[in-house]
This record gives structure tokens, sequence and C-alpha cells, in this order.
């Protein structure tokens, strides 16, 4: 239903910019139509003036008025020519050098006449029933900037579309994150209660006497399962909150995080049904480095990859390798496995929230890794390369 709602949205802020930019691009051409038609007539009536003239010798005063009243209103580009086009008797706002040798001058000129004969037909005067002379005529500056308005509104309306695009995807994002952080949060809270209790009971046992072998047993093995509870709770707590980084070894800490998994490979059952997988967990970090990180936050996503990795692998055998290099200031971590590689179709939807291709499972291993490393760490974690046959491998990058 919410991505239901996520497509609507999209649409109407696409249908909005649409119309934004038709509404104003219909009123541009009806202005740029209105402005032509008005220089148009402008152009008719100087050639009507001149013809009239033409047939009236008697009218001498209205030279003087066709000046004042006609040429001078011009605000486009007007050339006035012979019946052949090759002689010049008038122009006026010609975008030219007007102090160029005359010849040239002429030629320049014409050029432009045949530009405007090309873009309007020219007006012809009359004398009697033969063409004495043919009025060329141009476009304002201010229709050229009308037309280049079209333009101006697309751009707009791409940057209107695009800011609420980002607008919108930035609070689907936070209120996303925000319900990961409430339900981490949540999770850490809700642990608390039984963990206390688990904690209570651990030191009845301890209490108990005499103490045998298999009692013995069993409280070391329930220590070391609260001491798992109360690291996953810690985690968990830290979502949403700014981690505190220290110096750490990496290679000590990928080191623990696989003897941990070293310890349950056996005693492990995937979403395949298999259990007791003679898998071998491979480590080459020939540098000992040094690198700023939280110790629990970086343990969950390795844990995170290697988990995911073994689920991977769906054979009873396989390998996983770890493969630690440093190059320039940047720390590289390889993790591959010998499983089942990445669907090309799903390779970009591996790190979205919820997002899974297990039959288990919320989808938020990868996410939550992704924003551990990228948000908390200031690093990088991405699928480097999957094969669809036998290999697959993340990396995660870490600044020195």
């Amino acid at each position: 239903m919410k991505k239901f709602g996520t497509f609507y949205i999209k649409i109407t802020l696409l249908i909005i910019g649409f119309l934004i930019v038709t509404l104003v691009l219909l009123y541009t051409q009806f202005l740029v139509k209105k402005i032509s038609d008005r220089e148009a007539q402008f152009a008719d009536l100087y050639a009507k003036s001149l013809e009239y003239l033409a047939n009236d010798t008697s009218t001498t005063g209205e030279y003087k008025f066709i000046y004042e009243q006609i040429i001078t209103q011009i605000d486009f580009p007007i050339i006035a020519t012979d019946k052949t086009k090759k002689q010049i008797f008038f122009n006026k706002n010609i975008n030219i050098d007007t102090t160029i040798a005359k010849p040239k001058l002429n030629e320049k000129l014409l050029e432009i006449v045949e530009e405007m004969g090309n873009l309007h037909k020219p007006v012809a005067v009359m004398y009697q029933k033969d063409t004495l002379n043919l009025v060329f005529y141009g476009e304002s500056s201010l229709i050229t900037e009308l037309k280049m308005l079209p333009y101006f509104e697309f751009l707009i309306g791409g940057i209107f579309l695009l800011v609420g695009y980002i607008g919108f995807s930035h609070i689907k994002k936070t209120e996303q994150s925000n319900i990961w952080v409430g339900l981490s949060k949540e999770t850490a809270h809700q642990l608390g209660t039984p963990l206390s209790s688990l904690i209570g009971w651990l030191e009845i046992l301890k209490n108990i006497e005499p103490k045998t072998k298999e009692l013995q047993d069993i409280i070391n093995e329930q220590e070391k399962d609260v001491e798992r509870l109360s690291k996953i709770a810690n985690r968990f707590s830290k979502i949403g909150s700014l981690p505190a980084l220290k110096e750490e070894k990496i290679c000590e800490v990928l080191t623990n995080v696989i003897r941990y998994f070293e310890r349950r490979i056996p005693n492990l059952i995937d979403e395949n049904g298999i259990s007791g997988k003679k898998i071998r967990i491979k480590i080459n970090c020939p540098v000992e480095l040094e690198v700023k990180i939280n110790r629990e936050l970086f343990e969950w996503v390795l844990e995170n990859l290697l988990k995911n990795a073994l689920d991977a692998i769906d054979k009873k055998s396989g390998m996983i390798k770890i493969n630690v290099s440093k190059k320039h200031r940047d720390i590289n971590i390889d993790i591959s496995d010998s499983g089942k590689g990445i669907d090309l179709k799903h390779r970009k939807d591996i790190f979205r929230p919820g997002f899974s291709t297990k039959m288990r499972g919320w989808g938020l291993g990868l996410s939550l890794a992704k924003r551990i490393i990228e948000d908390y760490h200031k690093g990088k974690l991405t699928l480097l390369e999957s094969s669809s046959e036998n290999r697959t491998t993340f990396r995660i990058r870490l600044k020195v």
C-alpha cells in the first residue's frame, strides 16, 4: 500500500510539472505570435507608405510624417532593397559594424536580406503596377528572447521535478531511517527484561551446591549466551546514535569473528535445511593494520556478511575467503564465498531495506551493514562481483 502511495505522489509531481511547462509554453507562443503580427503590420505600413508617396508626388509634407510616426517606431530589423534584391536603400536596427567598407557592408546586408526572406515573406512596394522596392524584416530582440523562454521553462520545470523528487526521497529515506532506528531501540529495550532475568537465574545456578561438572558446563555455556545476548542488545541500542570510534587492529577483529563462526559452523542449519557443513574460512591479512572503528558494530557487519556467505553455499562443503589489503589511505576487506551468486536483476536491490531472496528473514542485514559502514565509519560497502556460478565478493573500504 505504501509503495502504491509513493507511485501516486511521483506521478502527481510529474503531472504538475508537465502542466506548468505546458501552460507557460502556450502563453509564450501566444505572445510571440501577437508581437510578430504587430511587427508584420509595421513593415506592411512602412511599405504602403512608400507606395503611397511613390504614386502621389504632390504629398511632400508626408515624408516627415512617415519618418517621425512610422520609421522611428520600428524596433525590429528592417531592410528595403530594389526589386532585384541587389541594392540597399534603407536599413534600421541591424546588428552590424557600419564602419567597414561600403562594398563589404552591402555584401553583409544582402546576406541578412536572404535570412530575412527565409523568415518572412518580403512586402512589395508597388508603383502603379510594377514592383518598386522590397521590404524585408526580421524579428525583434523581444521575440528572440521569448523564443528562448521555452528552454528556460523546461529548465525550471526540470528543476522543480528534481527538487520535488529529491525532497520526497529525502523525506522517505528519513522516515525509513527513523523506523529502523525506532525498531532497533525497541528491540534493545525488549531484550533488556529477559536478559536481566537470565542473569538472575544464572546467579542462582552459580550458588547451587554441590556443583557437578555437568552443572558447571551448563553455567559456562549460559554465561557465553548471556554475554552474546548483551552484546546484541548493545548493538541495537547504538543504532541511531553516534558511536565512539577507537583504533583497533583489524586483523585481530576479523580473527575473533571467524573463530566465533568456526565453532558454530558444524551445528548451523541453513534455509535449505543443510546442516553440518564443512566450510573453511580462510583469512589473508598480511599486515597488522589499525583503523578507527566501533568494534561491536563492525563485528555485527562482519557477522552479517559471513552469515550471508554461509547461506549462499548450498552444498555440504565450500570456502569463504577474507582478504585484507591496503591501497594508499584505504583498507579494503574483501569477503568472498564459493556459493550461488546473486541474480543480476536483484543486485540493485540487495541493500534496500526489506529486500530479501531468502524464505525467512526481514531483509535488514545488508541494509544495516551498509548504514553502519557508510554513516558511522565513513567507509563504503559494495558488491564487488558476483557470478551466477560460484563466486560472490563484498568489499568493505575504510579510511586509515
